[in-house]
């Protein structure tokens, strides 16, 4: 038998729908996951602290996020956990320790952790410790509860220390990694999230490649040869087949097994029928995860170059047809060094003619290749019956090896019995078609009536269109049928069809009158469907017509173009204008999608009582008469109708789901039957600035979404009757509002609201909501507060706050705020004149303060930067707010220069700093601090940039270790405006783990590049960079003398040769400015100290945690460390830059060492630290 590559979930089969006569299954389908391991998540915890509330609720976060997460519901233990146990330990991705009060009085426990840990060096697993209720520091010492449980354990077995040092190593080790710390008073629910948001960052996806992939993995090893990927320079590699073969099949499995050693991947399907300013957009969004828009093919091209050229990609171009695809989506060198290029095509010379030599030809399966696909399809098992042998051989021997053949026969003839098969058989018999013609065709004949017309809609309109929107006009039990007899696929809630079985539905379509269009049952080809409206020669037998051009035109219409198309039920006009009257249209329409209509009404004789979908934004129309009964639609859409005045009595349309009336900028008045369409899920009103009313009592049971943005005149909002838990969402951002009924509080399951710029709003409070528990995103834009309102810190699932704009706000107190709250945007708040800080619970935080005027000056500390970075090791924080120069505690600043990029042979702006990261600190904990800072002033001597353009100004910031990348971050800078960013040193979700990370530790160098584009002319542009991270290794202490073990100078990488800079020593080529790393880290080691002589086998400034003298103190601290250059006397003494050494003997140093070593008193997890120049005199 065939090898196949395994899905990426394991799969439910089902039962077998075999005829009864048929014997039994024997054998069920073994195709595991695409990954090697079994489970995502392996759960290690103490039942009894934590199975019935914490772990359970963790569990169910994880397994609702489709994380497969193993955990041992056993309540009672043998002596040695169970084979099973250890063999899920192996077969887990990630381990999730929860360290509890009573974890370490369980042996299993115990043992638990030290197989855990075995894994994480044996198969790189991933490991991951949560600390609940318990400190950190406990676990990693065994104090406390700990420490109780090892007087135990040394008691009971003083037979066999080695396995007691061993628990005691395994927790040690454990408690030094990273994970999240529970405290009393947090939130469970947000820490919970937090975890699970974290564990998803590092499990993989994987794309659905095929239900049964026989063949597959031999395909995907061929092809990862030519690729040779982790190799130097860039690749292209063809998949040559014909249709039905299986390149993107092909393509998909190799995505999936390879997509994780790419700093990005992309795949775009079906590239041949998208638009090239689309599939671009769709490249940066996949790659940057931003919705960049493009204007046109070139300056897609441009920007593509620009931000992809050092990234390191993979991206898959599956069924490319013209030349002119290629050289718009993937050029020579475009990608960054590393980068690989896959593309399918069924035309071998398009890929000569693009000079591409690695090519793959993907060949038929063999016969046992091809019979085992058959036989899953076929009878859900690898082979066939012994009675259907024969008649297997002989329908695979139709199929001819074409996977696609072989899935829709094998479906096709499921739960069949025999006589069946052979009339089936016999059929393809004789027929003048090719093998796989043939059983496409009988696949399509064999369906019903019914059947055949929906095949024929999806082949010829519907092709690649989302599952709900298709649903409208297509019902489920037929997209059900579809779908088990292989004729469509459903992928990302999209509808696919195969070319060849789309291409099929069309030829019967066009078979039916091969030389009169309007004879045909459906239009789709333009040139058909010019004629047949132009020249009114349409028939009863058209059923649905799509307008489709090349290019948008303009279509006069004969006013009798629709009279004789009395069976038309479908019209989607995509991009024509489609001018002139119309006399009539046909009553049995369904489906009318036709932007741009530019008549005032509809004809008169027209009712509509057929219609599920009525769509004509931007039309002319001005009223809907003959609207009063429609009992089948369900979405209208007149968005952008600027004519349109008045909507009446909606009453006769119950069953409508989606109304959209934005835009409507004559709209005044909306019948008040709106507020009681029960089945009404979204209502959108938004920039309807004439709109005086829309309501004025609400029953809308199923509303989930309501937007009145920008009605201005709408003064009052409708009473709600009953409560409206359903509503998610509601914008009333810059309406007209004075007031808000108490009946607000039926809005009980609010995630957003805006009441932005709702300057009429008076005497409303939030207190009045009663959306505590739901409410994650609120925006008070221009709201005149002087204090933020104290209820807002009940809203505990708060995640994102806008309060820009408003100009009285003085402060913002941390109590007000939640602690589930990472983003707040306080823009033009101008009376502003403290930072706030925002909820230490959170990972990720962002805080804007764009032009708070009263900031500016603000001496943004190291401390205010401490405060706002987790502890966990991918926490963010990113600042914004008025200021003109990089904070001094930055050890290291430099100026952007213009430099001629390599790739790309323009001009950018760029910034380059290159340093030796000091031995013995922990690589997975690093953090990078960066800093930009963008000033006016002319710094280049240029009027015209080659590059720099007006405009928002971005910045892009990669980290290379040892030429590799690592790290990358993208980001707005605005003028005058400081910039703070604190990201993660490594990225693991792009970064391999285990051996990666051990082949990146065998040295040490490392390069920060800045890079900016669309920024004025005339600026000036400052980078700083500042390193975070944890101390590992064992640290000795002598009194004595202070030695620093790192290098005298820091390696700055400049390629300016400026020999007159007066700052620096004539001998110095080394660095242009002073540059120096300033490390805060958490000192994980014992410290020893010798009360003789004073010696620091530390750098000149490094602040640690002495666990021995303070029993009570943090000993996962936060220190700091500067690398200075020798030369760095120049513009920045980093040499004078001091951080307190803890000691709390202060009888035994002088007076200047006295104030050195100045004790904090700040708690351990929010540590203060502050410069204390060395020659500073002392104080008295």
């Amino acid at each position: 038998m065939g090898s196949w590559v395994t899905p990426p979930l394991p799969i439910d089969f089902g039962k077998p729908q075999l005829p009864s006569d048929l014997p039994p299954m024997t054998t069920q389908p073994v195709f595991s996951s695409s990954s090697s391991f079994s489970y995502e998540v392996f759960l290690s915890f103490r039942g009894e602290d934590t199975r019935t509330n914490f772990t359970d609720h963790l569990y169910k976060a994880l397994c609702d996020k489709g994380i497969y997460t193993f955990i041992d519901r056993e309540l009672v233990r043998g002596e040695e956990i169970s084979p099973a146990l250890v063999k899920a330990i192996e077969e887990s991705r990630i381990s999730l320790i929860v360290f509890s009060e009573n974890y370490a009085s369980s042996r299993w426990c115990l043992d638990e952790l030290v197989k855990i840990l075995q894994c994480k060096q044996s198969n790189q697993q991933i490991v991951l410790p949560i600390f609940y209720k318990v400190d950190p520091s406990d676990v990693r010492h065994q104090r406390s509860s700990y420490g109780d449980a090892f007087v135990h354990h040394e008691s009971k077995f003083k037979d066999d220390k080695q396995k007691v040092l061993k628990w005691r190593r395994a927790l040690k080790e454990a408690a030094n990694l990273s994970g999240w710390h529970f405290k009393e008073g947090h939130y469970e629910a947000t820490f919970i999230n937090n975890i699970v948001d974290g564990i998803l960052s590092r499990v993989p996806t994987y794309w659905n490649v095929a239900k049964y992939p026989v063949g597959i993995q031999s395909h995907v090893q061929d092809v990862k040869k030519l690729l040779d990927v982790g190799g130097n320079g860039h690749r292209m590699v063809g998949i040559w087949g014909t249709s039905g073969i299986g390149k993107t099949t092909i393509a998909k499995a190799i995505r999936n097994a390879i997509a994780h050693e790419f700093e990005g991947s992309c795949f775009l399907p079906n590239v041949r029928e998208g638009s090239l300013v689309q599939l671009q957009e769709t490249l940066l969004d996949k790659i940057l995860g931003k919705n960049l828009k493009i204007g046109n093919v070139d300056e897609g091209i441009g920007v593509i170059k620009e931000r992809l050229r050092h990234k390191k990609i993979l991206l898959i171009l599956d069924d490319v047809d013209q030349l002119e695809q290629l050289e718009n989506l993937a050029g020579d060198d475009w990608f960054g060094d590393g980068s690989r290029v896959i593309i399918t095509t069924k035309n071998r010379r398009l890929l000569n003619n693009r000079e591409i030599e690695l090519i793959y030809e993907v060949k038929k399966l063999d016969c046992n290749q091809a019979l085992e696909l058959f036989s899953w399809h076929a009878f859900r098992r690898s082979e066939p019956p012994k009675d259907y042998l024969k008649l297997a051989q002989r329908a695979i021997a139709f199929a001819d090896g074409l996977p696609l053949a072989l899935k829709i026969l094998g479906s096709h003839l499921r739960g069949t019995d025999i006589r069946l098969w052979q009339d089936t058989l016999n059929g393809y018999e004789g027929e003048p078609y090719t093998h796989i013609e043939r059983i496409l065709q009988k696949s399509y004949d064999a369906l019903d009536h019914r059947a055949k017309e929906y095949f024929l809609d999806i082949a010829c309109f519907f092709k690649g269109e989302y599952e709900d929107y298709v649903l409208r006009i297509v019902p489920k039990i037929f997209i059900e049928e579809f779908v088990d007899k292989a004729l469509i696929t459903i992928e990302g809630r999209m509808i696919l069809m195969h070319d060849l079985l789309a291409n099929l539905g069309k030829d019967i379509v066009h078979k039916e009158s091969p030389n009169d269009p309007g004879q045909r049952s459906r239009l789709w080809f333009y040139e058909d469907v010019i004629q047949v409206l132009m020249e009114s020669t349409g028939t009863r037998n058209i059923k649905g017509i799509m307008v489709k051009l090349p290019k948008a035109a303009k279509i006069t219409l004969n006013p009798e173009c629709f009279r004789n198309m009395v069976n038309l039920k479908i019209f989607i006009n995509h991009n024509a204008s489609l001018c002139g009257d119309i006399n009539y249209l046909p009553n049995v329409l369904r489906w009318i999608d036709w932007d741009g209509y530019q008549l005032q009404s509809l004809p008169p004789n027209f009712q509509g009582n057929h219609l599920v979908k009525f769509k004509m934004s931007r039309s002319h129309i001005r009223q809907l008469e003959g609207f009063k009964h429609l009992p089948n639609l369900t979405h209208m859409n007149l968005s952008g109708c600027q004519f349109l005045e008045k909507i009446p009595d909606l009453s006769g349309i119950p069953n409508i789901k989606d109304l959209n009336l934005s835009g409507c900028t004559s709209l005044v008045e909306v019948d008040d039957s709106v507020g009681l369409l029960d089945k009404l899920v979204k209502l959108d009103l938004s920039e309807c600035v004439k709109l005086t009313r829309f309501g004025t009592r609400l029953r809308l049971k199923s509303l989930e979404e309501l937007d009145l943005r920008n009605c201005k005149r709408l003064e009052s909002f409708p009473e709600i009757e009953v409560e409206m838990e359903s509503l998610w969402r509601l914008n009333m951002q810059e309406s007209g509002i004075r007031e808000l009924p108490l009946s607000i509080s039926y809005l009980t399951g609010l995630q957003s609201l805006n009441l932005s710029g709702c300057f009429n709003l008076t005497g409303f409070e939030l207190r009045l909501l009663y959306c505590w528990s739901t409410l994650q995103e609120l925006r008070l834009a221009g709201i005149n507060f002087v204090t933020l309102p104290e209820c807002i810190s009940k809203f505990v699932s708060l995640n994102e706050l806008d309060l820009c704009d408003c100009k009285y706000l003085l402060e913002i107190p941390q109590k007000v705020l939640p602690p589930s709250l990472d983003t707040v945007y306080l823009d033009d708040c101008t009376s502003l004149g403290k930072i706030p800080n925002l909820p230490s619970e959170v990972e990720d935080k962002y805080l804007s303060l764009i032009n708070c005027v009263g900031l500016r000056g603000y001496d943004i500390t190291e401390n205010s930067i401490l405060d706002q970075v987790s502890s966990h090791p991918d926490s963010q924080f990113q600042i914004t707010l008025p200021g003109d120069e990089v904070p001094k505690w930055f050890s290291c600043c430099k100026d952007a220069t213009l430099v001629k990029d390599e790739y790309s042979s323009k001009v950018v702006a760029r910034c380059e700093v290159s340093f030796e990261i000091p031995p013995n600190l922990d690589w997975e904990t690093l953090r990078l601090v960066l800093c930009v800072v963008v000033n006016k002033g002319n710094a280049y001597g240029v009027t015209e940039s080659p590059l720099l353009k007006t405009g928002p100004g971005g910045a892009e910031t990669s980290v290379h270790i040892n030429r590799k990348k690592v790290q990358s971050t993208s980001y707005e800078v605005t003028e005058s405006h400081v910039a703070l960013y604190c990201i993660p040193l490594l990225n693991r979700s792009e970064l391999g783990v285990g051996e990666e990370l051990t082949r990146l530790q065998q040295g040490n160098m490392c390069q920060i590049i800045f890079e900016f584009w669309k920024m004025p002319t005339s600026v000036k542009i400052l980078c700083g960079v500042h390193l975070l991270g944890h101390q590992v290794a064992d640290v000795t202490v002598d009194r004595g003398q202070r030695q620093c073990l790192l290098p005298d100078a820091m390696a700055v990488d400049d390629d300016d040769d400026d020999d007159d800079d007066d700052d620096y020593d004539d001998d110095d080529d080394v660095a242009k400015m002073p540059c120096g790393v300033h490390l805060l880290g958490h000192q994980v080691a014992d410290v020893t100290v010798d009360r003789g002589q004073r010696q620091c086998l530390l750098p000149d400034a490094m602040a640690v945690d002495d666990d021995i003298h303070d029993d009570q103190h943090q000993d996962n601290e936060l220190l700091s460390l500067t690398l200075a250059s020798k030369t760095s006397l120049g513009k920045r003494l980093c040499g004078s830059d001091f951080m307190a050494l803890y000691d709390d003997h202060r009888a035994n140093v002088g007076a200047q060492e006295a104030q050195w070593l100045t004790l904090f008193t700040e708690p351990a997890d929010h540590p203060k630290r502050r410069h204390i120049d060395l020659n500073e005199e002392p104080r008295q």
